[in-house]
Parts: C-alpha cells; structure tokens; sequence
C-alpha cells in the first residue's frame, strides 16, 4: 500500500467531508477514492470516518489521524518540491565571514575556467543561519576533528627606525639610527603567558573577533587562557574593522591568522605550547552538483576551498603544476 498516497485521500475527505467533493479536487473517480479510504482503514484496522449518516463525519480515531496524516502528506510535498527545484547545475557555496577574499577569488576563478556557475553565499551570523540549500557549506568545528585547521596569533605594530619603543610584543625598547624593531616576529613563537602585562608597563588588551569567540573556539582560548594566567579582562571581544584599527594604532595585541595580520601590514607570530586554531569542516548537501562530484576539478577546488579559510602568507616555491598557485601555501588539511 503507498501510504502517502491513500493518506492523502482520507486528508481530503477529511477536510471535504464528502467522498464526491474530495475525489473531485484530487482529480479522481469516486469508487476509487472510496475504495483507497477502507483499504487504508483496512490496514490502519479502525475505522476512519462515519458513514452511517448522510453527511459522513470523523471518528475519534479519523480525527486523532488527521493532523498526523496532514502533517506527512505536507512532508512528502515538500520533499518532491525541494527535489524539482533543487538546480544541480550551480554550485552553492557558503563560507565563513574570516575567509580569505583574494583565495576565495581564486576558487571562483577556478569554476568560470570549468564553466560552472558558482553563486556565494553568506554564512555571517548577523546575516542568520547558513543557506540551507548550499552545495558546500565550511563550517567551523573542534580542531581535533576539523579538515582544515588555521594557526592563531598575536598581532602588533612595530616600530621604524628613529621611532620610540613602540612597546610591541617583545620590544626591547631602545632603537638606533639604521634598526628596526622586530615587533611580534622576534624571537619565534610566543607562548600566551607572554601577554601579561610587563611589571610597571600599562597592560595591553587581547583583541579577539567575535567567530573566535563562539563555540567550541571561544571555550578553548579561555581554557588556555587561563592555564597561562592571563587576566579574563584583558581578552576583549571586537569587531574586526575595530580591532584592526586599535591595533595598527598600537593600541593592542590582536589574535588573528598571519593571513589576516599580513593584509594590514601587522608583525604576527604564532601561539604556542599549546599552539590556538580555528578548525573547520566541510558539509555537502545531496544531490550534489555533477561538477563538485568528479576529479580534477573536485580535488583543485577542495585544495582552494581550504586556501580560503586556512591560507598563510606564502612561505614556499609553488610545486609544478600546483592549481593552488597564486599566493598562498596549501591549507593544512587533517584526515
């Protein structure tokens, strides 16, 4: 018996109260509808509607059903919908708010040379939730099970030469004529201990962007945090144009990517013991779109899709070959 379908007749009937007026507006014979509504009360073993009167009624179990039923036909209408309307021709593509402009250019380039539409789609928390129709949505997740993991930071100013101590991260205070202070860079990593205000030195605030901030990213800093006796109140959350902004005026230490710090000329250098990272998934939505489904073309996208949200400033000579070439190293990507 489809199910589906001899509920949809009894939904009608139900509504209608009349077997003539349903099968009217289902587009079939009487017998028929009657016949699909005591084959479903056959199977059901109840009896779904009065007919001992002349206008036919519900009984209490037809009326328990009814909602039920109403609520499955609508279901498998919208399944139908979504299948018919779903265009597996366009590729959806929805990332997150820190992604890499000029990487994200490059993947979009990558689909125009494959002749494939691609449309972008927001996936800003201010804008609401991730379009739920998007072919490839990154979403973040734990490091440990992530695909892509980016390296987190501090970000600082430094100072020229002739310039005073700018007080930047391990600023050793006097510049002559002809140096130049290697801000944040010097010495390698840094651990987050190494952020607590120097004795006699105004303490200066760890500027964090609000995604960094947002489960399950924001309980992991304020662990390590913590473990490093950094104070709670230095570790600020900003929107990124803001903190950006307090930090190239010196204002601040921001925690960032050393993609995001090289865009608005800031020295960075990574955290260490324990090393702090954004971790991302990828989630595909069925049916997938025949060009994100075959090779070449998959694997280059995937290698730039990571690019996007896990690119650093180029550290190395692009492999022959590489369709990742054009700016930014290959984004780690876990198993």
């Amino acid at each position: 018996m489809d199910l589906v379908l001899h509920l949809r007749g009894f939904v009608a009937v139900a509504e209608e109260l009349s077997v003539s007026e349903a099968a009217f507006r289902l587009g079939l014979d009487q017998p028929l509808l009657s016949r699909r509504l005591r084959t479903l009360e056959r199977e059901l073993d109840v009896e779904l509607v009065d007919r001992s009167r002349r206008r036919i009624t519900l009984t209490p179990d037809g009326a328990a059903l009814l909602p039920r039923a109403r609520h499955l036909v609508d279901q498998a209408d919208h399944l139908v919908r979504t299948v018919r309307d779903a265009d597996t021709t366009t590729v959806t593509l929805s990332t997150p708010p820190e992604s890499d402009p000029a990487a994200l250019a490059r993947l979009v380039s990558l689909f125009d040379r494959a002749e494939v539409d691609v449309e972008l789609v927001s996936a800003d928390a201010d804008a609401g939730a991730p379009h739920a129709d998007s072919s490839w949505t990154v979403r973040s997740c734990d490091p440990a099970s992530a695909r892509w993991t980016a390296r987190l930071g501090a970000a600082s100013t430094a100072c020229g030469p002739g310039d005073p101590p700018c007080g930047s991260l391990r600023c050793e205070g006097t510049r002559g004529e002809g140096t130049r202070c290697e801000g944040a860079l010097r010495g390698g990593p840094l651990r987050l201990s190494e952020l607590r205000p120097r004795r006699g030195a105004p303490a200066r605030p760890l500027l964090v962007l609000p995604h960094d901030l947002e489960p399950p990213r924001g309980e992991h800093l304020h662990a390590t945090a913590d473990a490093a006796g950094l104070s709670p109140a230095l570790i600020r959350p900003r929107p990124a144009h803001i903190a950006m902004s307090e930090a190239l005026a010196g204002r601040a230490v921001l925690l960032c990517t050393a993609g995001e710090a090289s865009r608005y000329g800031l020295s960075w250098t990574p955290l260490a013991d324990p090393p702090v990272l954004r971790g991302y998934r990828l989630a595909e939505r069925d049916p997938l779109p025949p060009a994100l489904a075959a090779d070449p073309l998959r694997t280059q996208a995937l290698r730039l899709l990571g690019d996007v949200v896990a690119s650093e400033p180029d550290t190395h000579e692009p492999r022959p070959g590489d369709p990742t070439a054009g700016g930014s190293s290959p984004a780690r990507e876990l198993p």
